[in-house]
């Protein structure tokens, strides 16, 4: 089976909670790898974490994580061709939007055994889960609760109240949302 200690992880999206998931690994060795729009200095010297390609980072990834937001630059970033470059023994984890993964391309690929597992907190189309996953082989899934825990349900609540008291004191919100 799948061993943590040693593996190499690779991380396509290294923002806030990509960088803080890459932190939580390194505790167990093995190479770190991530994917970003810019370098990021303090994982490179921090924890060693080198910034490739994303080809390259599917290639030599034991295990792939995915932490970017939705829309049309990133829609379904793990497609077959993205797929097909992964080791047949690789897990992939999305924690970060539905339809970065082509639902169809990822159940095809543990049927046949191009992929070692999969691991989703969430999906295209959310509520609802694709019929291919749910008959597809070593896939695990949870419904969309991955921050689902009293501590970022806490931060979650003090970041919209900095929000809310910032605009009523007539400064600008320290978590802006743009439409």
């Amino acid at each position: 089976g799948f061993e943590l200690s040693g593996a190499t992880i690779g991380v396509i999206g290294a923002g806030r909670i990509g960088a803080r998931f890459m932190e939580l690994v390194s505790g167990f060795g093995g190479d770190r790898l991530y994917t970003s729009r810019s370098p990021k200095p303090d994982l490179e010297q921090g924890l060693g974490a080198e910034k490739v390609e994303l080809d390259e980072l599917l290639r030599r990834s034991d295990l792939v994580s995915l932490h970017l937001p939705g829309g049309s630059a990133t829609h379904q970033i793990i497609d077959e061709r993205a797929i097909s470059l992964m080791k047949p023994t690789s897990i992939l984890v999305n924690t970060g939007r539905g339809t970065l993964v082509d639902s169809l391309a990822l159940a095809r690929a543990l049927e046949e055994g191009r992929l070692g597992a999969a691991g989703l907190d969430v999906f295209d189309g959310e509520p609802t889960v694709p019929e291919e996953l749910l008959r597809a082989p070593r896939v695990g899934m949870a419904p969309h609760i991955g921050s689902a825990t009293y501590r970022s349900r806490d931060e979650m609540a003090r970041i919209v109240a900095a929000n809310v008291v910032a605009v009523l004191e007539g400064r600008e919100p320290p978590s802006p949302v743009t439409p």
